[in-house]
């Protein structure tokens, strides 16, 4: 088993790991469309989504091609808004998209996590499949200073889970795999895709969907602190490399 430092360089995901999309606008969207639907329904169907996903992957090994439907309407379908309705409200929602970032949620407790992590003297960039606007988004939350580098799949032309842009993040912070813990919230994306080039990963699971599945996770971030203690004291108690030997069937 490979061994992880014990205060490993955190290396995180973004959207559905500290940013999340505007699950206030998207009630509103909601309500504007006939349905009264809880902000943090879109929370927990961001999750229930990926679950699917990676679902879909484990039992297929394979990838889609690609979601039917754009992200955003999906939820809200998922959140009960007929089809016709869904498909209207997620055309305003792509609009205020190309606007102004649909991902510009975040919790109070984000924050507290990344100031105790920084606090406790752990160090920490972002690995993101995103549109180039991450880096931006996080100067206007007031989040930028927590992260030494920003790796946006749109601007560094390569996207998890392809190894290139986990090996760019270790080669410009001059870090050995062992070295780095990455934090994720799609199994078959994050983690499979750090594991692939021997990072070892830490999986998301805030709603308690991956019980049984291989691998080390936490409910959200705000276990993070707690659980980098643990790893330190005892790390033969945890699965960090699940996905090493994991591979797609051939096309």
């Amino acid at each position: 088993m490979t061994k992880m430092s014990a205060k490993p360089y955190l290396l995180l995901d973004a959207g559905g790991t500290f940013l999340f999309v505007d699950q206030d606008y998207l009630s509103r969207l909601a309500d504007a469309h006939g349905l009264q639907v809880e902000p943090n329904r879109f929370y927990e169907q961001h999750f229930r989504l990926a679950h699917w996903f990676d679902t879909y992957v484990s039992t297929q090994r394979r990838f889609l091609s690609g979601l039917s439907e754009p992200y955003s309407q999906i939820l809200l379908r998922l959140a009960g808004l007929s089809e016709e309705s869904a498909e209207r409200a997620a055309q305003m929602a792509q609009v205020r998209h190309e606007q102004r970032n649909l991902w510009e949620f975040t919790f109070p407790w984000i924050v507290e996590t990344l100031d105790q992590l920084k606090d406790e003297g752990y160090r920490m960039s972002i690995v993101s499949n995103a549109d180039g606007r991450v880096e931006q988004e996080l100067h206007d939350m007031g989040m930028r200073g927590y992260f030494e580098r920003v790796y946006d799949s749109e601007v560094v032309g390569v996207e998890k889970p392809d190894p290139g842009i986990y090996e760019l993040a270790l080669n410009d912070l001059g870090l050995q795999p062992e070295e780095a813990l990455f934090v994720g919230d799609m199994f078959y994306i994050d983690i499979w895709g750090a594991n692939r080039v021997g990072i070892p990963g830490l999986h998301l699971d805030p709603l308690g969907l991956y019980e049984g599945w291989p691998g080390a996770r936490i409910q959200d971030l705000r276990q993070l602190p707690g659980w980098l203690k643990e790893y330190a004291e005892a790390p033969e108690r945890f699965e960090v490399l699940p996905l090493r030997d994991f591979a797609l069937l051939p096309e």
